[in-house]
């Protein structure tokens, strides 16, 4: 039955036709593109071709056998520039419209904005301004008797009274050098300052006009001074009203505001604010002065300055965040709208170019897949080439390290050999002196006869080459190279080696050496390698107590807890400071002087008693010096090997 139709064509031309068709169209394809194979590849599930149909009945669809794959992708990608181009107009049309929408507003609110602030400043310029006139014309101050006696005291209460009630920082009569006549202020400003006015306000006022000026007193209080001179008759000579209004009054005003408002003096400096950090600046700083002709940018339009009448400046700042989120959702919308559509027609022209890429993505994936699994193949080798080298390349590392590390220790233990020579030498030059001299006293006393006394001589004499064999073997037995194994160990063992060896240059410097340590502690560790760690722990101590020119006092105390055994190794030389701590186990690194010592002791230490397990750690003595803490695991008795 065939595929696409419901009734089979069985007789009559018909059928034979629908043959010959299909013989016909499947002539079109190639042999790896068969009509049923097209078929499958249908995009569209459920819509049903027309009865009889094949492949190439799906008219003006290309197929690979009938147009290049890149030739599809240009028209597509065409048409896709051709949508883009659309959405990008649309928008770019839309928002210039929305922003020049909201420019205007924004501009018609600044400005309303703008002229409600500037009058209200100018009703409170107008109350004290007022206040000033008022005061010039009062009888009582342009008396010729004003500065005489009763008349100056009730002059006093008078301007008292005015300043309470009007709520002013003060109320003053000047002449027009300064000086002060009368006044009252509260009590927030200094008493009787007038320096803060400077000479252009009283200098407008004795000319007849209103002067005024912000003023700052010395206390930091800031203020706004109106000056009016008063018409006196000649003899009471000229007399000033100066009346300073506070400022924070206006400052409550301005903090009440969501805008961003500056007023600036005549100088540009700004004097009064909703913004702390403005005060004492340049008004330039945050809206830079407007000029003739200058379109600025939507985004930046935030600020409009006005030069009002009474020589201030009025910087209002509104931000213009709501009017470019307008502009943003317009835009947004014409982007989001255009943009639908363009997907819908971006979707049919991808399904119509889907099913042609289909055919051709077969292909090509199955060249692909064997030009993946060859450079994958190559690529693996490769990279288990480097595998190896790495390998080598480590374990030759790792076997440096290893040499290395002997290296230091077998040079650790010459220095510290070599540091030893001189106490060594003086060690093996006196039993050579006692048996010189027990050997001419027995020559003497064989010369006298004296048999028994000679004797006794000659027995001393032999008894000083055990001794120098005794020294000798430690010192062989520290100097060769150790072995590299662990295994059981009594640590009263490599203590013994390392007094041995030390007690000669404790003798020599009146060391003390109190030794406490239980005799049944056993490790895992190396006889040769632990006695170099107790040595070097021993010379350090005594090295520091020299240095600070004190007799030392060494004392070794063990501990067992935990299944941990702890040896620790005090002094009470000068210690370690607190910077140099952190680097106490550093190779190289020396509290020595110069040329005593190659900073390699205490690291190595370290490192041994890491190969064992443990961990050598440093701490500050209680009672000053410095304690080094060996801790080991324990090994329990039946373990041990004797």
């Amino acid at each position: 039955m065939p595929r696409w139709g419901r009734t089979p064509p069985t007789t009559g031309g018909t059928g034979r036709r629908s043959e010959e068709n299909n013989k016909t169209d499947r002539r079109h394809y190639p042999a790896s593109l068969s009509p049923d194979a097209a078929i499958d590849s249908w995009p569209f599930t459920g819509l049903c071709p027309p009865q009889g149909a094949v492949p190439s009945m799906v008219r003006g669809w290309p197929l690979a056998s009938r147009e290049p794959l890149g030739s599809i992708w240009r028209k597509l990608l065409a048409r896709l520039a051709v949508l883009a181009g659309v959405v990008a107009l649309v928008t770019v049309v839309a928002v210039q419209l929305a922003e020049r929408s909201a420019d205007e507003e924004l501009d018609r609110e600044l400005a309303r904005a703008t002229e409600t602030y500037a009058t209200s400043l100018e009703a409170w310029q107008q109350q004290y301004w007022a206040l000033a006139a008022i005061y010039a014309e009062d009888p009582a101050l342009r008396d010729a008797n004003f500065l005489n006696g009763d008349a100056l005291a009730s002059i006093g209460s008078r301007l008292t009274r005015w300043n309470g009630a009007t709520g002013s920082q003060a109320t003053m009569i000047v002449r027009p050098d300064g000086t002060l006549l009368a006044g009252s202020f509260s009590s927030t400003v200094p008493e009787g300052e007038t320096a803060m006015l400077g000479t252009d306000i009283l200098r407008t006022a004795a000319n007849g006009g209103l002067g005024r000026s912000f003023v700052t007193w010395s206390n930091g209080q800031r203020g706004y001074a109106f000056a009016f001179e008063v018409d006196t008759v000649p003899e009471a000579g000229a007399e000033i009203v100066v009346v300073i209004a506070p400022l924070s009054e206006l400052e409550q005003y301005l903090q009440l505001q969501s805008d961003t408002v500056l007023v600036a003096d005549r100088s540009g400096i700004v004097a009064v604010a909703n913004r702390r950090d403005a005060i004492g600046r340049p008004i330039d700083e945050f809206a830079g002065p407007p000029q003739a002709g200058r379109k600025v940018p939507f985004a930046q339009r935030q600020s409009r300055l006005v030069n009002s009448r009474n020589g201030w400046t009025l910087s209002v700042s509104r931000s213009s965040e709501d009017a470019v989120q307008y502009v943003r959702l317009v835009g947004w919308l014409a982007a989001t709208g255009t943009s639908a559509l363009a997907l819908l027609a971006l979707l049919i022209l991808s399904r119509r170019a889907a099913y042609v890429e289909r055919l051709a993505l077969q292909r090509k994936m199955r060249t692909e897949l064997e030009e993946t699994v060859d450079r994958r193949t190559a690529e693996m080798r490769e990279a288990n080439r480097h595998l190896r080298e790495e390998i080598a390349r480590r374990q030759k590392i790792e076997k440096d390290l290893r040499e290395t590390h002997i290296e230091l220790t077998q040079a650790a233990k010459f220095a510290s050999v070599g540091q030893m020579s001189a106490v060594v030498s003086h060690e093996l030059n006196q039993p050579l002196t006692a048996i010189r001299s027990n050997a001419e006293l027995a020559h003497e006393y064989l010369d006298r006869e004296d048999n028994d006394l000679a004797r006794s001589k000659i027995s001393t004499i032999l008894d000083m080459p055990d001794r120098i064999a005794r020294l000798t073997k430690r010192l062989l037995n520290f100097s060769r190279q150790p072995r590299t194994d662990s295994y059981p160990l009594a640590l009263s063992v490599p203590l013994d080696d390392a007094f041995g060896i030390m007690e000669p240059r404790m003798q020599k410097e009146d060391a003390i050496f109190d030794l406490d340590v239980a005799p049944d502690l056993f490790v895992m560790g190396g006889r040769n390698r632990l006695s170099q760690v107790f040595i070097n722990l021993i010379a350090n101590a005594l090295d520091a107590c020299a240095s600070a020119d004190i007799p030392c006092h060494i004392a070794v105390r063990s501990r067992r807890e935990d299944g941990m055994i702890e040896l620790q190794f005090s002094d009470n030389g000068p210690g370690v400071s607190k910077e140099q701590e952190p680097r106490v186990f550093e190779a190289f690194f020396s509290t020595k002087e110069r040329g005593k010592g190659l900073g390699l002791g205490l690291s190595v230490s370290a490192k041994i008693v890491s190969e064992f397990g443990g961990e050598l750690l440093y701490r500050p003595g209680e009672n000053g010096g410095a304690t080094f803490i060996i801790a080991m695991p324990a090994l329990a008795q039946k373990e041990n090997v004797a």
